[in-house]
């Protein structure tokens, strides 16, 4: 194991670190570049939010729909429909004041991803993956995104799955075998995400924080490994922290916008005392404050996983396989529970469009440039086998997807002309934004009709 004399003078020459940092040219230009972007036209951003235990396609029909639109919906016939007109279901209320920015979009399938109870990157990168690091196959969509528009950190991981402290491996992924690292707790996120702006002191913690991560569990993990090429990306994982030195000294020239950005958190929810509603809650406030002082243009932020306690939202601690199962919560039928967790959701999703559109950019707000995507990570249900994977996306004025404000759409269902994969979204997301990438992800071995490209109609 490397000690923290060894990691001081480890050459900065690599730099495809595991924060998805590209070369060093390109670090300096989004330096440069970043500082600017609350006076200028504004630059676009990705937020992901990932979910578990599956999102039933029929708890996101509008409940106003004609009879005769219900029954197209209950038989997945194609639907696009104006949902001004349209009243939302109940557990939406908290995001009903941004109903214009708001798009459902049903009908996906991603039958060539791994679903079931753990997904790990499977629905960000459109491949089959599992807990093996060697069933990685590329970066995923958000760090490609990331990639897109380069700013310092390129792509943020927070993370609340299984109740983890500190840094962890996260569930996108930078490269084939390379999963990104995620911040599981607010306080290593606030320290290592905001250090350039606070005290020295703070500053070199950072360094240790992320640095114990690296080279103690990882190197810990790779002695439970007897996976060849596992244990070899495991090595260059933690290889690559010499990245994180030449990253540091860049952030220092933005230390004044950073300092202006700091969030303001709990002092107990920095030291790791809070219930996982708090933490989620303060994961929100980084999230925007990271966008707001140039870190970042995309975030990537699972907000449970299948290993999560819930503490904090009910009288008694959800359980969210007990759930997903069917099983009530004293007395609390598991449907209930299930639209409690959703609303909950949805308040956070209200206050990260709330502080976007507070937030001036050129001559409107840091919204106006943001795509937000609320997406089950293991599709329609508790046991999917990935018919469906249905979204939310909320985004402003200035995206580019033509599909992106005030709609109820529905797909054509699985193997009938038309229908659509997850595959096919990304690659639409991805080609509206500039990168002419023909497909992303994996094929459907099963699906008959085309699959390849982006889906047309979505791009402005």
């Amino acid at each position: 194991m490397h000690n923290r004399r060894d990691f001081l003078k480890t050459s900065t020459a690599g730099l495809f670190g595991i924060a998805g940092l590209s070369v060093l040219p390109q670090l300096h230009a989004a330096v440069a570049t970043s500082s600017s972007a609350a006076v200028g036209k504004g630059v676009p951003r990705f937020i992901f939010l990932r979910k578990s235990n599956g999102l039933f396609p029929s708890e996101l029909v509008p409940t106003s729909l004609s009879d005769a639109d219900k029954q197209k919906d209950a038989n997945k016939e194609a639907l696009d429909i104006d949902i001004d007109r349209h009243e939302l279901p109940a557990w939406m209320e908290p995001i009903a004041k941004h109903k214009n920015n708001l798009t459902i979009l049903q009908g996906l399938s991603a039958k060539m991803c791994t679903m079931g109870h753990s997904t790990y990157q499977s629905p960000l990168a459109v491949s089959r993956s599992a807990e093996r690091v060697a069933t990685i196959t590329r970066a995923s969509v958000d760090v490609e995104l990331g990639r897109m528009f380069p700013t310092p950190f390129e792509h943020i991981e927070l993370t609340c799955a299984r109740n983890q402290k500190g840094v962890v491996r996260g569930m996108s992924s930078i490269g084939p075998m390379q999963p990104n690292y995620a911040f599981a707790s607010p306080g290593a996120a606030y320290r290592n995400l905001f250090a350039a702006g606070m005290e020295k002191d703070n500053d070199q913690k950072a360094d240790e924080n992320l640095y114990d991560f690296l080279s103690q569990h990882i190197a810990s993990y790779d002695t439970q490994t007897l996976d060849k090429l596992e244990s070899q990306k495991i090595g260059n994982y933690a290889g690559s922290v010499d990245s994180l030195i030449a990253r540091n000294a860049l952030l220092q020239k933005m230390a004044s916008q950073i300092a202006a950005n700091v969030p303001k958190i709990e002092k107990a929810i920095l030291n790791d005392q809070y219930t996982v509603i708090e933490q989620q809650y303060a994961f929100v406030d980084i999230l925007l404050s990271s966008l707001r002082a140039g870190l970042t243009n995309v975030v990537t932020y699972t907000l449970d996983d299948l290993g999560t306690r819930y503490d904090g939202l009910l009288k008694d601690t959800i359980e969210l396989h007990d759930i997903g199962h069917g099983k009530d919560l004293n007395g609390m039928p598991a449907l209930e529970v299930r639209r409690h967790l959703r609303n909950h959701h949805m308040n956070l999703v209200n206050k990260l469009v709330d502080g976007l559109k507070a937030t001036p950019e050129g001559s409107g707000t840091m919204f106006d440039n943001t795509v937000i995507l609320y997406l089950p990570e293991n599709g329609e249900t508790h046991h999917s086998v990935g018919i469906e994977v249905p979204f939310l996306v909320l985004a402003g004025d200035n995206v580019k997807l033509s599909m992106a404000r005030r709609r109820y759409i529905r797909l054509p269902n699985y193997n009938e002309e038309g229908h659509k994969t997850l595959g096919n979204w990304y690659t639409t997301i991805l080609n509206a934004y500039g990168n002419p990438i023909k497909h992303y992800g994996d094929f459907d071995v099963a699906l008959k009709v085309n699959q390849e490209g982006a889906i047309k109609q979505f791009i402005s």
